[in-house]
C-alpha cells in the first residue's frame, strides 16, 4: 500500500491485494472520505458496507447545536469485467436489473439494506431508499407535527424513505405507491363481477393484493397460492403496511390471518394440476412480468396449457386479472418481435380460448415506477362489459355499497373510483398502434380513422338548397299506408359519409334506464304518462342495441337518419354501416 499526505490536510492511500485494490481520499475539514474498492471475486462487496461505515463513518458534533450528527453514506455498487449474457441475467446486481437501476447503482439515492435472503426459489431484497431532492410527505408532516409554514417542509432530512421489494432483482412493489398499483390491479376486475365470493391469488406474497381483495364484503373465501413461504414471513416483519388489514371492517390486524384466507405454499402450476377448480369468481395474478427478448418458458405467460387451466377454474361469470408489465409506446415494434413477446403470447392464449368472451387492457401512470404499468382483465361472460363500461356514479355507488369505509369512517380506497375506471375504459393510442402492427393486420385496423378523401353529405332542413336530402311522403309497399321518408337529392358515390352531424346527435340509453322508465309506467294508482310512453315507443322504433354484446347500451337516432326507409331486401338497400361486419362474425375479444 502507499499513502500520500494532502495540503493543508488529508491523506490519499491505495492498497493492492492480489487482483483487488482499495483507495481512499480524506477531507478532514469537510468531514468527508471517499473510497473506491475493486475485487475480482464473484461475490458482491455489499456485505462489507456495514463494516466500512463503522470504521470510516465517524460522527461529528454540530458546532451550532452541540449534537452528534449521524454520518451519511453515499455509495454505488457496479459489476465490472466480462460475463456472458446468461451470467448477466442470472446476477441480480447486473446493471440491467431493477435492483441495480433503483438501488445499488445510482449515487443520488440514499439507501439502506433492510434484508436480503436467498431462498431455494428466489432472492428476496427489501431496501429503504430516498433521493436527495425528496421532501417530507403529508404523512411525514402529520407524524412530526409540522405547521402550514414550517420550514422543515422544504428540508430533505425530514423525508421518510420508501420501502421497495425486489424478487430476483426485479422490482415488485413500492410501499409509498402500493395503493395506486394494487387498487388498479384488483378493483377493476372485482367490480367487473356482480358479486365475487370465491377468490384466488397467484403470488402476492407481500400481502397487498390480498388486502385489496378483503375490502370487498362479498368475498367469502380467498385462496392465496404463493410459491415462497419465506416471502410471506418477511412481509409480516418488514412490509407491515402492505399486509395491514387492521382498519378493514371484519378483518384482522394482518391480512394473512383473516379467517377467510387459506395460504397455500406451492408452485401455482402444481396447485392447478392437482386441483380440479371450477368455481373461482375472481382470479388475480400478482407476480413479476418478463420483459426480455429471450425465451422464458417457465413463466405462466408462455404456458398455454396453464393459461387454459386458469380459465377453466373460473366460474361461469368468472374474471381473471393480472398486471402485464410496462405500457407500450407508439414507437414499439410488433409485440411478438419485441421484449413484450411474452405478454403478446399470453394475450393470444386468452384470445384463442373460446371460454373468454371479452378482454380489457388499461394502464396506470401513478404506480411509482419509471413508466406506466399495464393491466389486463379477461371475462368468461359478456355481461361483464356492462360493469366495465359503467358510468362514473355507478362505480362510485358500487364502491360505497360493496366496500364502504374503514373502521374510523375514512374512505377505504386511496386511488380507485368511478373517474379512475372511466380513464381505464379507453386505453391510450399506443395499444391500438401496436395491435395493428400484427401480421396479418387485423380487419378492424383498416377503420381506425375516417377516410379523409370521402365526401360528406349532410341533411339541413333549414336550408333546402344546401341540403343533400329532402323529406317526402311515400306509400309503404307492404301496408299501402303513407309514410315519411328521407330521399337523396344528389348522386352520392359509394363510400360517402351520410348525415354525420345527425348521427353524432344520437343518444345513449342503458338497459337499466329503460327498465326504470318502463317501471314508471306500471305504477298503480297513477295516471298514464303519455309523454313517457311516447318516449318509450320512439326508442323502440328508432333505437338499436350496441353491437358490443353484453354492454347493456342502446343507441337512439334523433336526427334525419331515423327517417331512412328500411328494406328487408339487401339488394334494395343502398346504405350500410361505416365499418362492415367482421369476416369472422361478431367482434374481436381484444381490439
Amino acid at each position: 500500500y502507499h499513502c500520500h499526505s494532502l495540503h493543508p490536510a488529508g491523506v490519499s492511500c491505495v492498497g493492492v491485494l492480489l487482483e483487488s485494490h482499495i483507495s481512499f481520499h480524506t477531507w478532514p475539514d469537510e468531514g468527508v472520505i471517499t473510497l473506491d474498492m475493486f475485487t475480482t471475486s464473484s461475490k458482491p462487496l455489499l456485505p462489507a458496507l456495514p463494516e466500512i461505515e463503522r470504521l470510516f463513518g465517524v460522527p461529528r458534533v454540530n458546532a451550532e447545536t452541540g449534537e452528534e450528527e449521524e454520518p451519511v453514506s453515499v455509495w454505488s455498487h457496479e459489476l465490472r469485467g466480462f460475463r456472458t449474457d446468461e451470467e448477466r441475467r442470472a446476477n441480480v446486481y447486473d446493471d440491467n436489473s431493477d435492483l441495480s437501476n433503483w438501488i445499488t447503482s445510482p449515487l443520488e439515492v440514499t439507501k439502506k439494506q433492510i434484508v436480503t435472503v436467498k431462498t431455494e426459489i428466489q432472492q428476496i431484497d427489501i431496501w429503504d431508499a430516498s433521493e436527495r431532492e425528496d421532501l417530507p410527505s403529508y404523512e411525514d408532516g402529520v407524524r412530526l407535527g409540522f405547521g402550514p409554514d414550517d420550514p422543515r417542509w422544504m428540508q430533505h432530512e425530514y423525508a421518510s424513505p420508501t420501502r421497495l421489494l425486489f424478487l430476483d432483482g426485479a422490482l415488485l412493489a413500492i410501499a409509498d405507491s402500493d395503493a395506486e398499483f394494487h387498487e388498479s390491479l384488483v378493483h377493476p376486475g372485482m367490480f367487473a363481477h356482480p358479486s365475487p365470493k370465491n377468490v384466488a391469488i397467484l403470488g402476492g406474497g407481500d400481502g397487498a393484493t390480498l388486502r385489496e381483495v378483503l375490502r370487498h364484503r362479498s368475498v367469502e373465501k380467498v385462496t392465496m397460492i404463493e410459491k415462497d413461504a419465506k416471502l410471506v414471513e418477511l412481509a409480516r416483519v418488514h412490509l407491515p403496511k402492505m399486509c395491514n388489514c387492521s382498519e378493514i371492517v371484519g378483518s384482522t390486524e394482518v391480512c394473512f390471518d383473516d379467517a377467510r384466507v387459506e395460504l397455500v405454499y406451492q408452485q401455482p402450476k402444481d396447485y392447478f394440476a392437482l386441483n380440479n377448480l371450477t368455481d373461482i369468481d375472481f382470479l388475480v395474478l400478482d407476480g413479476t412480468v418478463p420483459e426480455t427478448d429471450r425465451e422464458v418458458p417457465e413463466h405462466w405467460f408462455n404456458d398455454k396449457k396453464f393459461v387454459d387451466a386458469m380459465i377453466d377454474s373460473l366460474s361461469e361469470n368468472g374474471v381473471l386479472a393480472t398486471q402485464v408489465g410496462t405500457a407500450p409506446t407508439i414507437l414499439d415494434p410488433r409485440a411478438d418481435l419485441s421484449v413484450f413477446r411474452h405478454r403478446e403470447r399470453f394475450i393470444n392464449s386468452l384470445e384463442a380460448n373460446p371460454k373468454i368472451k371479452s378482454i380489457f387492457i388499461y394502464e396506470e401512470a401513478h404506480c411509482g415506477f419509471y413508466e406506466p404499468k399495464a393491466f389486463l382483465v379477461a371475462c368468461r361472460d359478456v355481461t361483464c362489459r356492462r360493469h366495465w363500461y359503467a358510468e362514473t356514479d355507478e362505480i362510485d355507488y358500487a364502491i360505497y355499497d360493496r366496500i364502504g369505509g374503514l373502521k374510523d369512517g375514512k374512505p377505504s380506497l386511496v386511488h380507485y373510483d368511478g373517474a379512475t375506471q372511466r380513464s381505464f375504459q379507453a386505453p391510450p393510442r399506443a395499444w391500438e398502434t401496436v395491435y395493428c402492427r400484427r401480421e396479418p393486420e387485423p380487419f378492424e385496423c383498416a377503420y381506425r380513422g375516417l377516410d379523409k378523401n370521402a365526401e360528406l353529405f349532410e341533411f339541413d332542413p333549414e336550408n333546402e338548397e344546401e341540403s343533400s336530402f329532402e323529406i317526402r311522403m311515400s306509400k309503404n309497399k307492404e301496408t299501402g299506408e303513407d309514410e315519411v321518408g328521407v330521399y337523396a337529392k344528389v348522386d352520392m358515390p359509394e363510400g360517402s359519409y351520410l348525415m354525420p352531424t345527425h348521427l353524432a346527435a344520437s343518444f345513449e340509453v342503458s338497459d337499466d334506464s329503460m327498465e326504470n322508465v318502463h317501471a314508471n309506467t306500471q305504477i298503480e294508482g297513477v295516471d298514464k304518462a303519455t309523454v313517457i310512453e311516447d318516449f318509450i315507443d320512439f326508442i323502440d322504433t328508432h333505437g338499436h342495441p350496441s353491437i358490443q354484446e353484453g354492454s347493456g347500451k342502446n343507441y337512439v337516432e334523433v336526427g334525419g337518419s331515423f327517417m331512412m326507409r328500411i328494406s328487408e331486401d339487401p339488394e334494395e338497400a343502398n346504405v350500410r354501416r361505416w365499418i362492415p361486419s367482421h369476416p369472422d362474425g361478431g367482434r374481436p375479444k381484444f381490439s
